[in-house]
């Protein structure tokens, strides 16, 4: 695959990961994944929720993004995403900036780019399978809201080339374009095996994603990530639920998964719940994010709220407190020397496994790939000691 455009932004560093901590990041997915898919607990966030979020495909969803700041404890969960987007561009391409035959005695987790891409790959492929078992993937779309203005649009040709590569049609195109046929989902009068969804409508609710939805609802056609992934997982409020040990076993969450949760994900509320004057008092232990939130947008650090502010996010009723992470700092090399930045890192995971790793570097209050100097940085799990002895 041809390297992506420039304008997509690259930190001259390299994030490392101490073996120990990617350990904490694997086990947090796949204790959440676990954790989210006990029918006691879909049981639970099931209550009054519409009907988009309680459907219940055979499929998952690919791409999942967990994001953590790693701290002297070790890391800690700031937030889960369906649709975590960068996979490409960030695990991927900055895999192959690495020569995995020199770094292999360094870094653990370094393969070739032609491995992560089959791992890739084999992610659609299953999710196809678990649908319809049996039935070869052949054409896919690649859809989003006005695709050609997104931030990430370069990801979705590096997506559409991988998959043509390994004899995959593919096509990008707008949410809105997709049509209902029966039994499944067209784009231009040919049926699609599958639907990468890069759009941001978790619940299929705008006009765009009609057609989307009644196919989703019907059953008919592979949507992924589903809707299901992102209201199991990724909504916001569950992240109050992954932090209570008490709830998570009244929900039938094993007792050591519960208290590793509680540890690594820092102690999440709603802003209701919390109460106005409680959290003015207290804001600046405090995040509050939107309930349904992406991409950092309207997140507000409480050391930097204005009480106007606060009230007006409270009115709304769905926001979310999060007790503040501050992120780790890395040096980065930059046009005007060294510079010290934020950095936050991204496991990419299907279902209850990491695929690939990235990070972000960043400065300002909250994560960001426009800063000066920031962007992409590729992450080395950091072997023992001992391991580049036999070279």
């Amino acid at each position: 695959m041809s390297a992506p455009a420039a304008e997509i932004p690259y930190a001259r560093s390299v994030i490392a990961l101490e073996g120990g901590h990617f350990e904490t990041i694997r086990r947090t997915v796949s204790t959440l994944f676990r954790v989210a898919h006990g029918e006691a607990f879909q049981h639970r966030v099931d209550q009054d929720a519409p009907a988009v979020a309680r459907q219940r495909p055979r499929n998952f969803a690919v791409f999942m993004g967990y994001d953590f700041h790693l701290t002297p404890e070790g890391p800690r969960l700031i937030e889960v995403n369906t649709n975590a987007g960068g996979a490409l561009l960030n695990g991927l391409h900055t895999a192959s900036l690495c020569d995995p035959a020199r770094l292999a005695c360094l870094c653990a987790e370094l393969h070739p780019v032609e491995t992560m891409s089959e791992r890739i790959l084999d992610t659609f492929r299953a999710e196809l399978e678990a649908v319809r078992p049996g039935e070869r993937l052949q054409r896919v779309a690649i859809a989003d809201d006005r695709p050609e203005t997104q931030f990430l649009r370069r990801e979705f040709e590096l997506f559409r080339r991988l998959f043509e590569e390994h004899g995959i049609e593919a096509r990008v195109c707008d949410t809105a374009e997709l049509e209902r046929v029966p039994g499944g989902i067209a784009l231009g009068g040919e049926r699609l095996d599958l639907v990468y969804l890069r759009d941001t409508d978790w619940l299929l609710e705008s006009p765009r994603c009609r057609a989307l939805r009644e196919a989703y609802l019907a059953g008919e056609g592979v949507v992924t990530p589903s809707p299901r992934e992102h209201h199991l997982l990724a909504s916001k409020r569950r992240l109050a639920l992954f932090s209570s040990p008490a709830e998570l076993v009244a929900l039938g969450a094993r007792p050591d998964d519960a208290a590793f949760l509680a540890e690594v994900v820092p102690e999440t509320r709603s802003l209701a719940e919390l109460g106005l004057e409680g959290a003015w008092r207290e804001r600046a232990r405090w995040v509050f994010k939107p309930s349904a939130g992406f991409a950092s947008r309207a997140v507000y650090r409480g050391d930097k709220i204005s009480r106007r502010k606060l009230e007006e996010i409270a009115a709304t009723g769905d926001f979310v407190a999060q007790r503040r992470v501050d992120p780790g700092v890395v040096e980065v090399a930059t046009s005007e020397g060294p510079r010290a930045m934020k950095f936050d890192v991204r496991a990419y995971a299907y279902r209850d496994r990491v695929l690939l790793l990235g990070a972000r570097v960043y400065q300002g209050q909250v994560t960001n790939l426009r800063t000066p100097g920031g962007g992409f940085s590729a992450i080395c799990v950091v072997r023992g000691p001992g391991a580049c002895a036999a070279g």
